[in-house]
């Protein structure tokens, strides 16, 4: 049984290095999948704060000799995404690995690629908010992260498995910035405010999705109990707020 990983990537160094790190040993191969202007439906003339080079010294030196890097212009993300059947259309499990998302310890893919008949595997997640200590626990929007590819259509939820640590919003704000500029979901975002400024740079507490969710009020937590061991020595795990 083949077991791949891919990330779909514009920035993410903040959290790349760990992501990798946290899947790493237990697939055969790790795909970058890196847009080389913004894919996502929306142009914006501001750089992007981290450059090629940068991130594909990060990946490489978490993920070794099972690194394979491909780039391109892909005119949408569903494109970008897609890729990966193109790259390696010979894979049984396929493991969406997005850039901030850092995987429970003592998952087994190779398990999860018998176990199921569906092709599409949605995981819980929880959503860190500027720092490690506060958090969104109850969303009940679980995103594909594995994919059977030889599987017969249809979804499953694995309910009972511990939640990815989704790192999007406890990022730099350079980098949240960028996102928000880029973004494939900017036309559905709030009108009520500018989520940038009031919602994420105010580190509100409470109703904090940028398009709108009664889930995302924030929580004290303790990160020991979400998180791999080696991401209590993050740069930022000990920051109040990441800046």
């Amino acid at each position: 049984m083949k077991i791949i990983a891919y990330t779909a990537l514009r920035y993410g160094a903040d959290y790349l290095g760990s992501a990798i790190r946290s899947v790493i040993d237990s697939i055969d191969e790790y795909h970058i999948l890196y847009a080389l202007e913004p894919s996502h439906g929306h142009w914006t003339d501001a750089p992007c704060p981290e450059t090629r080079d940068e991130l594909h010294a990060i990946a490489e030196s978490a993920a070794g000799n099972k690194l394979r890097w491909h780039e391109d212009r892909w005119h949408h993300e569903g494109l970008q995404r897609d890729s990966i059947y193109q790259y390696a259309p010979d894979a049984d499990v396929i493991l969406v690995l997005d850039a901030d998302e850092i995987w429970p310890e003592h998952i087994n893919f190779g398990i999860i690629g018998k176990e199921f008949s569906e092709r599409n595997i949605r995981f819980p997640m929880i959503h860190f908010w500027r720092s490690f200590h506060k958090a969104f626990l109850h969303d009940p929007a679980y995103p594909v992260r594995i994919i059977l590819p030889k599987n017969a259509a249809g979804d499953w939820t694995a309910t009972n498995n511990p939640p990815i640590a989704h790192f999007g919003y406890a990022q730099r704000p350079a980098i949240v910035e960028y996102k928000w500029k880029i973004h494939g979901h900017l036309n559905e975002y709030r009108r009520d405010c500018n989520w940038f400024q009031d919602v994420y740079l105010s580190n509100r507490q409470t109703d904090c999705h940028p398009v709108g969710s009664e889930y995302w009020n924030a929580e004290d937590v303790n990160p020991a109990d979400y998180l791999p061991a080696f991401m209590l020595n993050h740069p930022f795990a000990n920051m109040e707020v990441i800046e």
